[in-house]
């Protein structure tokens, strides 16, 4: 019996955005790739609202300041510590892509080699 892995959901946060529901209708078409899901930032009033969905990747339009106001990146990493945030920014073409690694550190010294490590990797998305 074939075990079908569930497909990827994408979470786009706006609120009054009209680039992000561009966004959620063109990534839509896609939809044997991967799940869309359009969220209003107002109605997050949790970290249930994020950990519901289990996004893979959350994308956030860099022009709608509500956003950042009600929900930092920061915030959205301890909820979601698996996802990658995807921040676009239209004003400038480009996009800023945030994640999370937990690690255990019980000593300085580990704490000296993973500084050491981290700076000399590369970015592996």
């Amino acid at each position: 019996m074939d075990f079908i892995q569930p497909l990827p959901t994408v979470l786009i946060l706006a609120h009054h955005s009209l680039l992000s529901g561009g966004i959620a209708s063109t990534l839509r078409e896609y939809q044997n790739v991967f799940n869309v899901r359009l969220i209003d930032s107002e109605t997050i009033n949790s970290p249930e609202t994020i950990q519901t969905e289990s996004p893979a990747i959350i994308i956030l339009d860099a022009g709608d300041s509500d956003i950042f106001q009600k929900t930092p990146v920061t915030q959205l990493l301890e909820w979601a510590p698996n996802a990658k945030i995807i921040r676009l920014d239209l004003s400038s073409d480009r996009i800023r892509i945030f994640s999370s690694i937990e690690l255990q550190v019980t000593h300085a010294v580990d704490l000296v080699g993973l500084i050491q490590s981290l700076s000399n990797t590369e970015l592996n998305i």
